[in-house]
């Protein structure tokens, strides 16, 4: 999907709730009420098979906002749990699988990972030991690697659940499992 499309979902809901809001390249941004400027970035955006489109808010002062547009109708506003002091996380990256939304940003302490199932509307964090993760979605198989603490994990996504599997490097290797 090209930044155009992208932004032409985005602006189709901005226009009914933000007066004042300008279009650049990568990225859109306005003021809320207080001052405080909030932008969606090209790079936080996602689209699922079934048309199901999800955007990260991103806030100065750390009033971020994921909101997901269901159907033309209904759009789902899910704050995930931030831990900024007042500061803005770093945005965050936004993947589909199917009905799962697979959220990835910085706060204040460490990256953290989040899967919200919009059948459900429930959202579980994945934790781990250490600081920086990186991700890697194959099929319904989310791959999570701790790079602080070698820690390697693999969740499967299934439509009613998900199950967490504590695997190791020999394991990701024999998949040829890499993360880019």
């Amino acid at each position: 999907m090209t930044t155009k499309e992208i932004f032409d979902i985005i602006e189709d809901e901005l226009y009914l709730t933000v007066p004042d809001f300008e279009i650049e390249e990568d990225r859109i941004f306005w003021k809320d009420a207080f001052g405080a400027e909030i932008e969606i970035s090209r790079h936080s955006t996602a689209i699922n098979d079934q048309g199901i489109f999800a955007w990260w808010q991103s806030n100065e002062v750390g009033h971020e906002l994921v909101r997901i547009k269901i159907n033309k109708d209904i759009i789902i506003n899910w704050r995930p749990p931030i831990n900024t002091m007042g500061q803005p996380s770093s945005g965050g990256h936004l993947q589909f699988f199917e009905n799962f939304l697979i959220a990835l940003y910085q706060d204040k302490h460490r990256q953290r990972l989040f899967v919200f199932n919009i059948d459900t509307l429930k959202a579980e964090e994945v934790v781990t030991k250490g600081f920086s993760k990186k991700v890697k979605l194959n099929g319904n198989e989310l791959f999570i690697a701790d790079s602080f603490e070698n820690e390697f994990i693999k969740i499967t996504l299934y439509p009613d659940r998900m199950e967490r599997e504590e695997i190791d490097e020999e394991y990701m290797n024999s998949r040829n499992i890499k993360f880019d």
